[in-house]
């Protein structure tokens, strides 16, 4: 079935968003790899109660071993900066390939990872304001993207019967 034209942009927003959300993730990377250097203060750092280095340094950082799910330090304890890489690499690779019709099951697939994202990024927001007291803009763009792809995930998943003119089911 080709895609509709309205699917066309929802895919060019989802390889938008990916990159949008793959540079925040490199940037916090870069943040976490760098601040405990002496003397590193990171561009998000702005101030009392905003501060990115602080959220990054939690143990919230690193989910799965906070949740006891891997060791601590295990190779498999990545922090929040490597898992959004991953994530918004994905919907990156997955809206190319979206675009060539070449994903099966694409709304359904789509709708249920944006809607794990933006579930975790309340679980995240939680932690955020009443557990850590803290602001991280970093954070902030994080679930803002999320948020973003979990509308688009939402159009795309109930206009995916869509015939394209006036918004008829087909």
């Amino acid at each position: 079935m080709p895609l509709t034209a309205a699917s066309k942009r929802r895919a060019i927003k989802v390889a938008l968003l990916g990159l949008v959300g793959l540079t925040i993730a490199t940037y916090a990377l870069s943040v976490e790899t760098q601040m405990h250097e002496p003397g590193y203060e990171a561009a998000c750092d702005i101030g009392a109660g905003f501060s990115c280095t602080a959220v990054f340094s939690s143990e919230y950082a690193h989910p799965l071993s906070h949740w006891g799910l891997v060791k601590q330090g295990d190779a498999l304890d990545i922090g929040l900066a490597v898992a959004g890489m991953a994530l918004y690499s994905a919907y990156f690779v997955a809206a190319c390939l979206w675009r060539l019709n070449l994903v099966p099951y694409r709304q359904p697939l789509f709708l249920a990872v944006a809607t794990a994202g933006a579930c975790f990024s309340c679980y995240l927001l939680y932690v955020l304001k009443f557990i850590l007291g803290d602001f991280c803009i970093v954070c902030t763009g994080f679930h803002c993207v999320n948020f973003s792809m979990f509308a688009v995930a939402l159009f795309e998943f109930f206009d995916s019967g869509t015939s394209g003119k006036g918004g008829k089911r087909a």
